[in-house]
């Protein structure tokens, strides 16, 4: 995909693995577990308002500018066409998020991951970038993305994301059996 980036390394007990032959960590509402003293449900949102055309670009107008903070996200499974708000938010067009917060995974092992997007974003998970989408795109789905989990518990969990115009989407789904299907919000915090 052009402009599609994955970037490789580990971090903070997570690493990319680039192999055949995955064992996938099981994943599911009945696996979440109680939240650690201070956090809440959900994914805490901070929204700024511009012409942005890459992720780079809504770090640095974050940087200097004040936030517009959102009531947080249950889960990230949004898909909004033409003239609707994005994501919790009154404005349609121009919005750019920083999502924060954790992600719980039940057991270690190899979680596979895909991101819907448009238009840009970069996911971050464990500290380690594992998606990069950057620039504006129409609606699409990246390949699976596997994410090597050392340990149960949760991890950091960042998404910078903007739409410009038009329709909009930010999904992020992860291999459940054979299928994908979104993230619990129950296996969200912030």
């Amino acid at each position: 995909m052009m402009g599609l980036k994955l970037i490789l390394g580990a971090v903070a007990g997570v690493s990319l693995a680039f192999a055949s032959g995955f064992a996938t960590g099981s994943a599911n509402a009945a696996d979440a577990p109680m939240r650690d003293d201070g956090m809440q449900a959900g994914l805490a949102v901070d929204y700024y308002y511009g012409d942005f055309d890459h992720v780079d670009k809504v770090l640095e107008y974050a940087s200097r500018k004040d936030s517009a903070q959102g009531a947080p996200l249950v889960n990230l499974d949004f898909r909004g066409g033409a003239g609707k708000p994005v994501l919790n938010q009154k404005h349609k067009d121009f919005v750019a998020a920083l999502i924060t917060g954790y992600i719980y995974f039940s057991a270690p092992g190899t979680y596979m991951f895909k991101v819907r997007s448009n238009d840009g974003v970069r996911v971050a998970i464990g500290g380690l970038t594992v998606l990069e989408d950057a620039k504006p795109h129409p609606d699409r789905t990246s390949d699976p993305l596997p994410v090597k989990v050392s340990a149960a518990g949760w991890l950091p969990i960042e998404i910078v994301y903007f739409e410009r115009k038009g329709s909009w989407s930010i999904e992020l789904t992860w291999q459940v059996g054979s299928d994908f299907s979104a993230v619990p919000a129950s296996h969200f915090a912030h």
